[in-house]
């Protein structure tokens, strides 16, 4: 991004890259702890019945985490912290650009599971008058309390340019 192009925007909304390397630390410390209980198995230092239950909590164990592993680290060494910004005429998530006089209103949605039963990030929700959504993936980068405020700021400037 330019630096003429950063000046003329008015806010954003940024997540610390300190969360997402801390995130990201304690995921890959997870994993290893997943590979530890197969390294076990695999020596031959366990009973009859560890045999069993190991190997589910090293499979199970790599499944539930290792996604958020990959999705903190991507976050981590992504070089913009910035999840979404404005100015006077657009909103800018990621690479969309998308005029204040079409988003009919913005929520804050949290779906329960993703489709493969895994915890799906809260997300900003962007509803535009010709009935599609856009959908601003937070990754868990934001606590409850940041993504209420966030929330406001978004909704109060809607409404701002919405009688410009």
């Amino acid at each position: 991004m330019s630096s003429s192009t950063t000046q003329t925007r008015q806010g954003e909304i940024r997540y610390q890259r300190i969360t997402a390397i801390c995130k990201s630390g304690l995921c890959l410390l997870f994993l290893f702890l997943c590979v530890l209980l197969l390294w076990v198995i695999v020596t031959g230092q366990t009973q009859s019945v560890e045999k069993i239950y190991y190997p589910m909590a090293a499979v199970l164990g790599m499944w539930l985490v290792g996604p958020f592993f990959f999705m903190f680290l991507n976050r981590s060494i992504q070089g913009s912290t910035v999840l979404v910004s404005w100015d006077q005429q657009n909103l800018y998530a990621g690479s969309r650009n998308v005029p204040w006089n079409q988003i009919r209103k913005i929520e804050l949605a949290a779906p329960s599971r993703s489709r493969w039963q895994l915890a799906a990030s809260p997300m900003y929700a962007i509803y535009l008058k010709d009935g599609t959504r856009i959908h601003i993936h937070t990754d868990h980068l934001l606590g409850k309390k940041g993504l209420q405020t966030t929330l406001n700021t978004l909704q109060r400037t809607l409404e701002e340019h919405k009688g410009e």
